[in-house]
């Protein structure tokens, strides 16, 4: 489908956007009348600083859709100042400000004793409580007329003239960039926008963003994923016709007279310039409705005159409304909307303003939709023409005129999230949180967006790590658990969804990576590594909690009746889950990859071939196999060698499965499965090899010692012993065993990663046997389990059909990461060791015969 989309703002960029998402159904040309797309997202640079004097500040609260297009673009933010000052009559009047708090406010000292000041402050508050019951009545019944100006919502409350004069008039006019006429303004228009911008508050507001590069970098990005996406991008072409016939379509006509047809058309411009598009085939619903919306037009000047900011300048502001002879303007100080850095001069920018200022630096002209009676109720029925006539309408005059409202043309606008509120605890909490980031955080970025606008943002100076994660704050909960809990705090926000990543494939990754990077390379997480386990930043405010959990892990110790509930608890949750995500030998255990793009099926077969090789097995060989998973390993090696197989494990449903592939192979009479604890094995069979994949893990840290003298006393004359288990840093085990953390609180119960020192330690006091082989093949378990997550998320609708919930699939995710993060940064390990007895020699034949290696 051709689709025309008539001018290059960002309604028309986010339309562009939206409709080239969809793929290869859309053939889009976007048509841009200047020489360069981005409408208002006007960036000039003045003595080598880059200024934007169109669109500059947005926030989380308010702007939500534009938050999400920056976030997916990958748009450098940073905090900016939305202050405001009032200056009438040239500073002879009233002037007041908002920059530096009461200092601000008070700035005219005889302000401290002027009673209309004080009933000013008083009505403000008194506004915000009239306006909310006014659009709560209004949202409650339809029914009522939504037709009144401000001037009569106003008079009707009775306001003071001062408060009109010296509020709100100048906060109107600092909105919408007009000298006159604000009080003739759509009362419900105007409310509406106050109340959801937090404008009728003085100091407590949302923190305010602006791009970091300025607003055409944003541009140049939309530009990039356009034509890479097979946009057309047509500037310098303005159109002065669109024609529609119901069976030719859409016939587009520029100025220089080239016409085009298309299947539809999306006029992303001003309703006025609409109009003129359509001429004579405009229809009267199009001609009632966009006729209903007016404009005002304003004269933009950058000068550094400051004669045209108040006369006191502890006064100024970011946003400065002033007065002269009844004549308002604005005068923008870009210094500090912008962050500048450079203070030889000042950066003024002057809307209307009264004369042509002294240093002139450049001169810009715009129009801006105003909130006029007609065009509240036109916003109301604009969806009476969408779609007609192959036509579509979008642009910020259906909105306030801001640049949020042009990106509602997008297809789903998601609801606004609310200022966040935080109680004196979380308070306290995000506090506590917050200045433990400050110090941990030493390479790298970590900023926290809370969902009502509020940014933190921690970058380190270390250039370690390149790595910036965005993390999107839900609730305030997130602060309180991470304050009490620390890591388990942390795990149980993501579970419950108390935060989420912009970065939905790789920012949960990233932020273990992150952490781990931290605690290698800052001082004070270095001094707390022999204290922790592998990433976990730590707070004095977790110890309670920590305690707690250590009491449970305790109540969890492997004895054997504990042993099956805990492996129980993960094994035998659903077959069917299993097999939703691992690959078709069910093999859940680390794989071997030959190429980076290898199929995990392949490198699961290559590693169960390499344990086969490793136990050098022989058709005379009877094989016990120590956590027999879903029997993937005693078909495989059956098949090969002709061998005699037992298996054991705790698990009900891995034995029932085992079983049914192993009746379905016909290996019946060479393959048994028994649902046995290891120290539960018959004490008069001895078995010639003995192999056990990532079952070790579940052993515990005080079995570790009869695990090894029950493997001894099975094991036959001439046997070998093959175990592949994860381990964790010899120098990091005790207080690892020691912590809780989260794959023992919510994975695996009862589990303890070992060392490399505590297994061999272990098989030197309780058996016999010794270590002749040992190969790391931990580097590949990242791989293995990004898969699985991309496999498990894939799935997660018949996940959720299986009967469990969206917390679940989030531990999971979690779960994955968490794993894949510490294989990555080889903090964890895999290790597959071959042990024998002392001078048993016979098992492996020829001299120049050794253990086969994958390597």
């Amino acid at each position: 489908m051709r689709v025309a989309v008539v001018g290059g703002g960002i309604s028309g960029m986010m339309s562009a956007y939206t409709l080239t998402k969809e793929g290869v159904e859309y053939h889009v040309v976007l048509y841009e009348k200047e020489d360069s797309i981005g409408g208002h997202a006007k960036t000039v640079t003045v003595n080598g600083i880059q200024l934007d004097i169109g669109f500059q500040v947005f926030n989380r609260v308010t702007y939500p859709n534009m938050m999400e297009f920056f976030e997916n673009l990958g748009v450098d933010m940073e905090l900016t100042d939305m202050s405001f000052t009032v200056s009438l009559d040239e500073g002879q009047g009233c002037e007041w400000g908002t920059r530096n708090g009461f200092s601000s406010l008070f700035a005219q000292k005889k302000n401290i004793l002027n009673p209309h000041f004080w009933k000013m402050i008083t009505e403000i508050t008194k506004f915000k409580n009239d306006a909310s019951i006014y659009l709560e009545e209004l949202e409650n019944n339809p029914d009522l007329d939504r037709n009144k100006t401000l001037d009569h919502f106003v008079q009707s409350h009775g306001y003071s003239d001062f408060f009109i004069k010296a509020f709100l008039i100048p906060t109107c006019v600092s909105i919408w960039s007009v000298s006159s006429g604000v009080m003739s303004f759509s009362a419900y228009s105007v409310l509406t926008f106050l109340q959801n911008h937090h404008a009728l508050e003085i100091f407590d507001r949302p923190q305010w963003l602006t791009p970091r590069w300025r607003s055409q970098n944003y541009v140049k990005r939309v530009k990039k994923e356009l034509e890479d996406r097979g946009c057309e991008i047509r500037t310098n072409s303005e159109i002065v016709s669109v024609f529609t016939n119901d069976e030719a379509g859409c016939t587009i006509t520029t100025k220089d007279g080239l016409e085009e047809v298309f299947d539809g058309c999306i006029i992303a411009a001003h309703a006025p310039d609409a109009l003129k598009m359509l001429g004579n085939q405009v229809t009267y619903d199009e001609q009632r409705i966009l006729g209903a919306f007016q404009y005002g037009y304003s004269d933009l000047i950058l000068h550094d005159d400051k004669s045209l900011m108040p006369k006191n300048q502890s006064a100024w502001s970011s946003w400065n409304c002033l007065t002269i002879d009844k004549k308002v303007y604005m005068t923008y100080w870009l210094n500090a909307v912008q962050n500048i850095s450079d203070t030889r001069l000042p950066f003024l920018l002057s809307i209307n303003p009264p004369r042509t200022p002294e240093h002139t630096l450049l001169k810009w002209s715009t129009s801006h939709p105003i909130p006029s009676v007609a065009a509240s109720k036109a916003s109301s029925q604009i969806n009476l023409i969408q779609g007609k006539r192959r036509l579509w309408f979008c642009g910020a005059y259906q909105g306030y005129g801001f640049h949020e409202d042009g990106l509602k043309a997008e297809t789903y606008i998601k609801s606004n999230p609310k200022h966040m509120i935080l109680s004196w605890s979380e308070t306290g909490a995000r506090l506590l949180v917050t200045r433990f980031f400050q110090g941990f955080i030493a390479t790298g970025c970590l900023i926290l967006l809370e969902e009502g606008g509020t940014m933190f943002t921690f970058e380190g100076t270390s250039k370690k790590s390149s790595l910036k994660v965005f993390l999107r704050i839900h609730t305030p909960q997130f602060y309180w658990k991470v304050a009490t809990e620390a890591d388990l705090g942390l795990a149980d926000a993501y579970i419950n969804g108390d935060f989420s990543f912009i970065d939905k494939t790789q920012g949960l990754f990233n932020l273990f990576m992150l952490f781990i990077a931290n605690t290698e390379l800052s001082t004070s997480a270095a001094k707390l590594n022999n204290k922790r386990g592998w990433y976990r930043p730590f707070l004095f405010t977790s110890a309670m909690a920590s305690a707690k959990y250590c009491l449970k892990h305790i109540s969890r110790k492997n004895t054997l009746t504990q042993a099956r509930r805990n492996i129980s608890q993960h094994y035998d949750l659903s077959n069917e889950l299993f097999s939703l995500f691992l690959d078709d030998t069910m093999t859940y255990s680390c794989a071997k990859f030959k190429t980076e793009d290898e199929d995990l099926k392949k490198a699961q077969l290559r590693k169960i071939q390499m344990l086969i090789d490793k136990a050098i097995i022989s058709k005379e060989n009877h094989i016990l196999e120590i956590g027999c998973g879903w029997g993937t390993l005693a078909i495989e090696v059956v098949k090969q060698t002709g061998c005699k197989y037992t298996g054991i494990t705790l698990s009900q449903k891995q034995l029932q499965y085992a079983e049914l592939k192993v009746k379905e192979a016909g290996l019946q009479d060479k393959i048994r499965f028994l649902l046995c604890d290891y120290r539960q094995l018959p004490k008069t069979t001895k078995y010639d090899r003995i192999i056990s994949c990532e079952m070790l893990e579940a052993v515990g840290h005080e079995y570790f010692e009869e695990f090894f003298r029950c493997c001894d006393s099975a094991l036959a004359e001439n046997g070998v012993l093959v175990l592949q288990f994860i381990s964790v840093a010899d120098e990091k085990y005790d207080e690892f065993r020691h912590s809780p953390g989260f794959i023992k609180e919510y994975v695996f119960p009862g589990g303890c990663l070992p060392s490399l020192n505590r297994v061999t330690s272990a098989m030197a006091v309780a058996s016999r046997l010794s270590v002749v082989h040992l190969e790391d093949i931990g580097s590949h378990y990242c791989r293995t389990l990004r898969i699985w997550r991309e496999n498990f998320l894939q799935e997660q609708n018949k996940i959720l059909a299986l009967g469990f919930n969206e917390n679940f699939v989030r531990t999971w995710e979690y779960y994955f990461d968490y794993c894949a993060a510490g294989f990555k940064s080889c903090t964890l390990g895999t290790y597959q060791v071959v042990f024998t007895r002392p001078g048993d020699v016979a098992v492996f034949g020829e001299p120049y015969n050794g253990v086969p290696s994958a390597y």
